[in-house]
């Protein structure tokens, strides 16, 4: 369109500048060439006016352009899950079975010997309790599933570390651990927070970062 309305004004320019000539060569300007001359330079103030507009209008809309972010590429979207949840991803299922306070997490077989994890004095842990099936062709390593970040009373942040379940010792270590394609094993997520996290009533929620993906859970 700019190209358009530029070629216009020259052609009306030139058209001009013959008409001026002829007229400078001859004995006088008749009215009839005068009149052409005056609809000439009208119309080229015309045109001139048209194509600032539309200049105009096309910056605007680049500018646009280029603040817009398509929703489609913000990695910030957050879902609100519940207990009993699955969060499905191209790589796994993670059942949410529950999620408590917890001053000694235990594993479900207590009988004979087994290992667990007790609490530091003042403090108590957000316990996560998960079964993870590996829905991929290859290892899922236990270290590699998710990160769970818990905020509380708006913006003290602490995170989790992930506990395997074994069926020998009760638990055992994430960096050592994977889960076969199509097996499923649970998987716990610890999150060491002071004793005070627990004993207020001030706001708490958990975020769960799985492939990129953020969910939220809303404890209070």
């Amino acid at each position: 369109m700019k190209k358009l309305c530029l070629m216009l004004i020259l052609l009306l320019c030139l058209g001009l500048l013959g008409c001026s000539t002829s007229s400078s060569t001859s004995n006088g300007i008749n009215d009839e060439l005068e009149e052409k001359i005056a609809a000439l330079e009208e119309e080229n103030n015309r045109l001139k006016e048209q194509l600032a507009e539309l200049s105009g209008t096309s910056d605007n809309a680049e500018s646009n352009n280029e603040d817009t972010v398509p929703n489609e590429q913000n990695n910030d979207v957050t879902m609100e899950i519940k207990e009993g949840d699955t969060i499905k991803t191209d790589r796994m299922e993670i059942k949410i079975k529950k999620i408590e306070f917890s001053y000694n997490v235990l594993p479900d077989n207590t009988d004979g010997f087994y290992t667990h994890y007790p609490a530091e004095t003042g403090h108590v842990y957000i316990h996560i309790d998960t079964d993870v099936k590996n829905i991929q062709k290859q290892i899922l390593n236990c270290d590699d599933i998710m990160v769970v970040e818990a905020n509380y009373n708006d913006g003290f942040t602490y995170s989790s570390f992930a506990v395997p379940e074994d069926a020998s010792t009760g638990f055992t270590y994430a960096n050592i651990t994977s889960i076969d394609p199509l097996q499923t094993l649970g998987v716990r997520f610890l999150i060491d927070c002071p004793q005070e996290v627990e004993e207020t009533d001030n706001p708490l929620f958990l975020i769960f970062n799985v492939d990129k993906q953020k969910y939220k859970y809303i404890i209070r």
